[in-house]
């Protein structure tokens, strides 16, 4: 359970969570699709590497949020196909997220050498931090030499890992695109006959009479003991949002007029960048105050949670305690019966809008040579074999089939009750070589894979900002969005409380923020 819940979190956080310096080259996505595979299958083409002459010994850290029991057995069998195609031996040394942060960072710091380290969307840990403290080596040339099919696989998401033009890691491939849904108890909706007008919301209102029909039903005593809630939607996060996630104009009424946008790897929700390349405050937009406006009647009407702005627990935990009848909040493909699991509950997801694939997802989690790496030859050619090798990732994730896990007819994976590995599909290599887990159908990932490819990708995916030197005040910033946001976005506070947060987010900086992310966009615009 408490690994789920971190899980979620740091899932729901890699959207926005890596601001680095520079800019990376990217085009329009289609031409950057079709240059990079192009160019890359030539690469692959020229590349002769076939393996190391003599044995390489590599030293790897990555995080678990399992631990490694069960872990000597599955690297004896991955070692034995990397010492076999490649000649490569691997020691993988998985860390819980607290011992990650802090050692990794020591280790580091301290000049110890060791081959391959997972980029995280943790701050301390991510990708902008570690670059900025110049703790990756450039692996360019390694991956042309040693990765040429990486590179091909990849193609543009690269561009997300790359700093004038010099790759510094490779981007776990994996669902980068998500949207926002509204999600119900498919339960409560049966049992008071809602479940087809459920599924045919079109507007924030439909959404609002289903609501209001639970909420009559469950105060005239129609709904079962055991089906009754205490509000009718709960905050998303631990900050209080009920309908405001992040990279999502939510304030029209018809959920066909809302759409993502680029927040340039802000994950506060301050930066907003609209079709013409102006970077705005978002608080400031007429969208936001539509949205707040509408929780703070539903907060009124008694649909909201009252506990929404001050909550520890997010949706998925909320859902699951019975808490909720429903709640809206990001996720990737397969959103319904994915959040079925997390939440053990049936549920109906509507999908409200898609968000385009960002920078941020690219750079949020993936693996990268640390600058004291003294084998980056081998450290890159075994990234090469674990992001093609479908026997690798299952190893890596799901343990020793028979032992930790069974293939189901479905082609699904089932972890046995008794298992001893278990790893997260999202942090090594391709998560689309990974068995479906069970209930995903066994054709979840080539949909997955396929849901992602036709994704709209950002007109400025590939550009990234460095904030050092308006560290202070954004600081400062976030420390008004800590006072105001909550109780604005649980629908707690007047809405009129927005204008008093904006004058705040002035008084501490914010112009200075906005004008530097406008500058470097214009940048990195014109170098296209």
């Amino acid at each position: 359970m408490k690994a789920t819940k971190i899980i979620a979190m740091l899932l729901t956080g890699a959207l926005g969570c890596s601001l680095f310096a520079g800019c990376g080259a990217a085009t329009e996505s289609e031409e950057q699709t079709q240059n990079i595979a192009s160019a890359a299958e030539e690469t692959a083409q020229e590349s002769t590497f076939e393996g190391f002459d003599t044995l390489q010994t590599i030293d790897m850290y990555g995080m678990s949020f399992f631990g490694d029991d069960g872990l000597t057995e599955v690297m004896d069998e991955i070692n034995a196909i990397s010492e076999e195609q490649i000649n490569v031996h691997v020691n993988y040394n998985p860390l819980d997220i607290a011992s990650y942060m802090q050692q990794v960072g020591l280790m580091l710091s301290g000049g110890e050498a060791y081959d391959l380290t997972l980029v995280t969307s943790i701050p301390v840990v991510s990708f902008s931090t570690m670059t900025a403290q110049n703790e990756l080596m450039d692996i360019t040339d390694y991956i042309d030499e040693y990765a040429p099919q990486l590179k091909e696989k990849l193609g543009f998401y690269m561009d997300a890992t790359t700093l004038n033009d010099s790759v510094y890691a490779v981007p776990c491939y994996r669902q980068y695109n998500s949207s926002l849904y509204i999600f119900m108890r498919e339960d409560i909706l049966d049992e008071l006959g809602l479940t087809e007008q459920a599924r045919a919301i079109q507007s924030w209102s439909d959404y609002e009479a289903i609501m209001m029909a639970v909420k009559e039903a469950q105060d005239n005593g129609q709904l079962p003991e055991e089906m009754k809630v205490n509000a009718m939607i709960c905050n998303a996060d631990s900050q209080g949002t009920v309908i405001n996630s992040g990279y999502c104009n939510t304030g029209a009424e018809q959920l066909a007029d809302t759409h993502g946008y680029d927040g340039l790897g802000d994950n506060n929700k301050i930066i907003y960048v609209d079709e013409n390349g102006k970077v705005g405050n978002y608080f400031e937009t007429e969208d936001y105050r539509a949205s707040v406006e509408r929780v703070n009647r539903w907060y009124n009407e008694g649909l909201v949670y009252k506990d929404a702005a001050t909550s520890a627990d997010g949706s998925d935990a909320l859902m699951m305690s019975g808490t909720t009848f429903s709640f809206v909040g990001q996720a990737e493909y397969g959103a319904e019966a994915v959040k079925e699991m997390q939440c053990q509950k049936p549920l109906v997801a509507v999908k409200v809008c898609d968000i385009p694939v960002q920078t941020a997802n690219g750079n949020s989690w993936g693996w990268a040579v640390p600058t004291t790496s003294q084998k980056p030859e081998a450290a890159v050619a075994f990234l090469n074999l674990m992001y093609n090798n479908p026997e690798v990732e299952n190893l890596f994730v799901y343990g020793i089939e028979g032992r930790d896990y069974e293939v189901n007819e479905e082609g699904e994976a089932v972890i046995l009750e008794d298992h001893k590995y278990q790893c997260s599909d999202f942090f090594f290599g391709d998560q689309f070589l990974a068995y479906p887990s069970e209930g995903n159908g066994g054709s979840f990932r080539e949909d997955s894979l396929a849901d992602l490819k036709a994704a709209e990708v950002s007109p400025y995916y590939g550009c990234v900002v460095n904030t050092d030197s308006v560290a202070n005040e954004l600081t400062a910033l976030l420390a008004v969005l800590k006072k105001y946001e909550p109780g604005l976005e649980s629908g707690s506070a007047d809405p009129a409380t927005i204008d008093a947060m904006n004058a705040e987010l002035k008084d501490s900086g914010l112009q200075a923020v906005l004008d530097t992310y406008q500058e470097q966009l214009d940048a990195w615009l014109a170098q296209q």
